[in-house]
């Protein structure tokens, strides 16, 4: 009786490959996540730059709702508590055409000081 030599090394050759299905997997899922966690911090990032401007910026129509300026471009400043602290502001109306007006708000810099936003004209 002649006893034959067993082919051995099948079992390895299925955890290699199985490893790089799950390496593959866990890459193209991570790719996924970590576009996803990009686009979220981005999106905070542009909430925190934006809420004292879009509010100083409501503050600047509705001054605008009361009368019309006294100057042209009318400049004034407004200091908003934002979540990493009170920021001001500067607000600028610009007068584009008879009864059309364009207001902007800005962070003020550091070495300016704009008269206060007042209630009404």
């Amino acid at each position: 009786m002649k006893r034959t030599a067993r082919r051995g090394g099948y079992a390895i050759v299925l955890v290699l490959v199985f490893m790089v299905l799950l390496l593959t997997l866990s890459s193209v899922a991570y790719r996924h996540v970590a576009a996803a966690l990009r686009v979220e911090s981005v999106r905070s990032a542009q909430v925190l730059r934006d809420e004292g401007t879009i509010h100083a910026l409501a503050l600047g129509l509705a001054l605008l709702e009361t009368g019309l300026p006294p100057t042209d471009p009318y400049v004034c400043g407004v200091t908003i508590e934002t979540s990493c602290g009170p920021r001001s502001y500067t607000v600028t109306m610009t007068s584009e055409d008879v009864g059309q007006w364009t207001v902007q708000s800005i962070p003020t810099p550091e070495n300016e000081t704009p008269d206060p936003m007042p209630t009404s004209f």
